[in-house]
């Protein structure tokens, strides 16, 4: 029997937020050459401006994973520097009304809560991006619990699922994301991943493939479909 079959139905689901959950597709590229021209200014540090596949390609990593890849080589240690740039302008981005989440999102997920399954979130972001996630784009009215790099008792992505597993106190468990940290933290703990198929990665190899349409995923997990 294959590990997602042990687990479905499952009695939590936890997802990944930018690239899973949110379109962060649809404003970062512009945001962080934005953010990268502002801080070349600033510091008088000439910055090659990336593509939109250069940029896209740290959606789902942390800290010096995300903004380091931007900077020259001899200023990559200041990636903290340009985070305190950037970050201001992307909770602009999403606190400014705009729905930025995919499409079935708004449905699926209190689809998901009303049927019993509980759901928490798990984001490789630090707290002030994660509240403007969390109150822009509606998703702390939408989940059952949030995790990000700043939660008590976290790490790493790893103990965001430890912790959501916990406070649901669920056996049935299942991660959908779409990016290699959220394979490897529920592959060290032993749990079934949905990969949310895009370009920028190949986890075909893990247990489910989401093409994006919540009634795929609902049938994946063995879930009764929205109507």
């Amino acid at each position: 029997m294959s590990l997602i079959r042990r687990h479905i139905p499952p009695q939590l689901v936890v997802f990944d937020v930018d690239g899973t959950l949110h379109d962060t597709f649809r404003w970062w590229a512009p945001c962080i050459r934005a953010g990268l021209q502002k801080f070349a200014d600033q510091e008088g540090i000439p910055i090659a401006m990336p593509s939109d596949d250069e940029a896209e390609a740290v959606v789902g990593m942390r800290d010096a994973g995300v903004w380091g890849p931007f900077l020259p080589d001899a200023h990559k240690h200041r990636w903290q520097d340009l985070r305190s740039v950037v970050v201001p302008m992307e909770c602009e981005l999403i606190m400014s009304g705009t729905d930025y989440l995919f499409p079935g999102v708004r449905q699926m997920l209190p689809h998901l809560r009303r049927i019993g399954v509980r759901v928490a979130l798990a984001s490789n972001c630090r707290k002030t991006y994660m509240h403007a996630v969390q109150h822009g784009q509606g998703l702390v009215h939408l989940s059952d619990w949030q995790f990000c790099l700043d939660s008590p008792g976290v790490a790493d992505k790893r103990d965001m699922l430890r912790l959501a597993q916990e406070a649901a106190s669920a056996e049935r468990v299942v991660m959908v994301g779409d990016r290699e940290p959220d394979h490897e933290a529920a592959l060290a703990l032993g749990w079934p991943f949905v990969w949310r198929q895009n370009h920028r990665c190949d986890l075909s190899h893990g247990d489910g493939i989401w093409n994006g349409d919540p009634n795929h995923l609902l049938q994946i997990l063995g879930l009764p479909g929205i109507v």
